[in-house]
């Protein structure tokens, strides 16, 4: 079983978002993945409790940051793929969730103060010397976008597909829905075009 984590110090980059579009791309991909919430305001686990559909799964009770590590491997044997969401934060467990990471995604909004908060937990992932990747997210038609890349660029790879501002991100958090599962074809095509550029990173 291959782990993803998703991490991000600042409040409203889309961590949540991205995880549960993600692990909706990834199950319509035939893979089987189990989704943890370790964010205690618990949106992941909201939106999962008002799917319809079976997949993508989750436990009955997610696991506190120090057993994280026993409960993936328990979850081996079942499943192909775990994506966790983390709180907007850098607490002190981070290192260790990150240590069990195969890869890192790091969403960031394509602002002045978003770019100044990825120094902190930049620096936890780098010293956990895990993979990571960059992920822009509501993402506007604009050179702000551009220029964001371009400066998270300078720190670490940056994905080749961004997360554009679109509202029915918003509506399908509350419906319990992925995008792919609409017929919003922009939005389907950007997410199942992320998972094929992060499963290629998983698959090496």
């Amino acid at each position: 079983m291959q782990t993803i984590l998703v991490s991000s110090q600042k409040g409203g980059s889309g961590k949540t978002t991205l995880v549960r579009n993600l692990s909706v791309a990834a199950s319509h991909d035939d893979y089987k993945v189990l989704c943890l919430d370790l964010d205690p305001q618990a949106s992941l686990r909201g939106w999962w409790e008002s799917r319809e559909a079976e997949t993508p799964a989750m436990l009955d009770r997610d696991p506190a940051p120090n057993g994280l590590e026993a409960t993936l491997e328990a979850a081996k044997a079942q499943f192909d793929l775990c994506i966790i969401d983390t709180p907007p934060a850098t607490p002190g467990w981070l290192s260790e969730a990150l240590s069990v990471a195969d890869l890192v995604l790091l969403p960031v909004k394509p602002s002045p103060d978003d770019l100044r908060a990825v120094g902190a937990t930049l620096g936890a992932v780098s010293s956990a010397k895990v993979p990571f990747v960059f992920t822009l997210s509501q993402t506007p038609r604009a050179r702000i976008t551009e220029e964001a890349a371009r400066v998270l660029a300078q720190h670490g790879r940056v994905a080749p597909v961004n997360i554009a501002h679109r509202v029915v991100y918003a509506e399908t958090g509350a419906t319990g829905q992925g995008v792919s599962e609409t017929g919003n074809e922009k939005a389907a095509g950007e997410m199942e075009a992320l998972w094929s550029y992060v499963k290629g990173l998983l698959d090496g």
